[in-house]
């Protein structure tokens, strides 16, 4: 009897993560086998056991671990969190799938991704692009993912309870994709991975939306009037301080939202990306918007849940305003004089064309883009 190839999915509790667990278990189990390497045993692990994916406990900062849990894989994905370690986990990564000769990767990438970008992260991730194709024995694909509907979802109790969106995004336009719509798609090319070696493949929404489209969708589902509001920098730190950022996070977060309000997350428009590899259209912002809010108990109105939300605005006002220019100036963290996406030459020649990244590119296209 032929065995199955195996799939490692890294980062695999998290939220795009778990996605493409789900998606491999529920989709892809006759043509392929799923581990998950997660960090701790806990609820979200032992989900993933019951939905027939192996589980493997690992630290991604350990190559020990990330070799153990490469052991017997045929095609790996690689995920990093938001942290100031995500190049160690990328080089441990690449390290281990050499060793093992893994034949295909893919990596959760980003639009942004670029060699002198102000965010360090936004370069660690052009570095982990370069890094996966320079592996020799294995092919690989990056999926380069725009702004997620997930970041606007955590609005959703201020939506409900005071009927206001109030974020800095100022003229800024994009497509939102849903984590399962990214999480499909990766399991999509990593179980049939030959269409999609040496490419570089953007999901998108099926549509592009203002802050002001966003606002109207959540007035729908959550039925009440709700208006965008511009919002300023300080407040949009003062808010992800109080609920808990790290400074490194604050410091990438300045400069994507600035990307967004100049426009950089509507170059190239929407794309075929999810019904090409899924063969489904894209989830539009209103399923999202629907799912989200039935699993939020802040979504429903009600007399405590305004006086939560007040007290979470009241906790807003009262944090200080973090000083990230200090933090990255103390840190350590290496900083250059950098340029937005939306000032680089190349950028704009590869990114900012119809269905850029997307399946119908030809691979000439594609591997001129310089991350």
């Amino acid at each position: 009897m032929t065995t199955l190839p195996l799939v490692l999915i890294t980062g695999a509790t998290g939220k795009t993560g778990t996605a493409t667990v789900l998606a491999l278990t529920e989709h892809h189990g006759d043509v392929v086998r799923t581990r998950a390497l997660v960090r701790r045993e806990d609820h979200r692990a032992q989900a993933l056991r019951d939905a027939g994916a192996e589980v493997v406990i690992g630290d991604m900062s350990d190559i020990r671990d990330l070799r153990r849990a490469m052991k017997g894989v045929q095609r790996a994905h690689f995920l990093a969190a938001m942290t100031n370690s995500s190049l160690d986990h990328a080089v441990n990564f690449a390290v281990a799938a050499n060793e093992t000769r893994v034949q295909h990767v893919t990596a959760l990438s980003q639009w942004l991704s670029s060699s002198s970008h102000p965010s360090v992260l936004t370069r660690r991730t052009w570095l982990t692009d370069q890094l996966l194709s320079w592996l020799p024995h294995t092919a690989h694909t990056l999926i380069n993912v725009g702004f997620f509907a997930d970041n606007f979802m955590s609005m959703l109790g201020t939506a409900a309870q005071m009927g206001m969106l109030p974020l800095p995004l100022s003229d800024g336009s994009t497509a939102p994709i849903s984590n399962e719509d990214i999480g499909r798609v990766v399991a999509g090319v990593l179980a049939n991975p030959t269409p999609y070696a040496g490419r570089t493949l953007r999901p998108t929404g099926p549509e592009i939306l203002t802050p002001e489209d966003m606002a109207a969708v959540f007035g729908d589902v959550l039925g009440r009037e709700v208006k965008y509001s511009e919002g300023t920098e300080k407040m949009m730190l003062k808010s992800f301080s109080a609920l808990g950022r790290s400074p490194f996070e604050l410091a990438q977060v300045v400069t994507y939202m600035r990307e967004f309000r100049r426009g950089a997350f509507l170059s190239g428009g929407t794309t075929d990306v999810v019904q090409e590899v899924t063969g489904r259209p894209a989830e539009d912002f209103a399923t999202i918007t629907r799912r989200y809010a039935a699993s939020d108990p802040m979504a429903t109105r009600s007399f405590p849940n305004l006086l939560r939300a007040m007290a979470r605005m009241a906790k807003i006002l009262l944090t200080p305003v973090p000083d990230v220019s200090a933090w990255l100036r103390d840190s350590g963290v290496p900083v250059i004089d950098g340029e937005d996406c939306v000032d680089q030459e190349d950028w704009n020649r590869t990114h900012d064309a119809p269905n850029a990244f997307g399946v119908g590119r030809t691979l000439s296209e594609v591997v001129s883009f310089p991350g």
